[in-house]
Formats: C-alpha cells, structure tokens, sequence
C-alpha cells in the first residue's frame, strides 16, 4: 500500500469516527431535552435513532437548536470526509485484473 492510499484509510477512519462520536453526543443533547420536557418513551426512544430531529420540536431553546443545528451540518461533513476518501482509496488500491487470451 502507497503512503497516499494510507492517508486516505486514515481519512476513512477519522471521518467515521467523528461521525460516531457526533451521533452520540446530539444523542445525549436530544435525550437531556426530551427528559427536560417529560416526553414520552416512545419520543425519546426515538432520539436514538434520529437525534437531529428534536430540534424542530415545539418549546425547543434557541441555543439547543442551534447546537443540534450545527451538529448535523458537523456530522454530514464528517460522513463525506469518510465516504470520499473511501472512495480514492479504493481507487488507489485498485489491482485490475491479469488480461488472459
């Protein structure tokens, strides 16, 4: 493997990464404001699955949703890090195959 193609691995890896560590933290942001709110276990069951939606509920501070705001522009930038440099790491890695007659 190239040093560029080991680069772009450890593109994939850090922008996984931040997009895992992103998810967790809007998580846990969504799931102090649904508690704050007294939602009902369904509503904060579903926090887990999309977290960036609480910002659009009625009653939400203005500061909390510009937090998950900027969290979800933080955590699509991190998946097209992890995804483009997926992508040009397959390409430098890419072994065609032998031509046979």
């Amino acid at each position: 493997m190239s040093m560029l193609a080991g680069m772009f691995w450890v593109g994939v890896v850090a922008g996984g990464s931040a997009a895992v560590v992103i998810w967790v933290l809007a998580v846990r942001l969504a799931y102090s404001l649904a508690v704050r709110r007294k939602a009902g276990a369904t509503a904060r069951l579903r926090v887990a699955f999309w977290p960036f939606g609480a910002r659009q509920a009625a009653g939400v501070p203005a500061d909390i949703s510009a937090s998950l705001n900027k969290m979800l522009v933080a955590f699509f930038l991190a998946l097209l890090v992890a995804i483009s440099s997926m992508a040009v790491y397959s390409n430098l890695t890419f072994v065609p195959p032998a031509h046979t007659q």
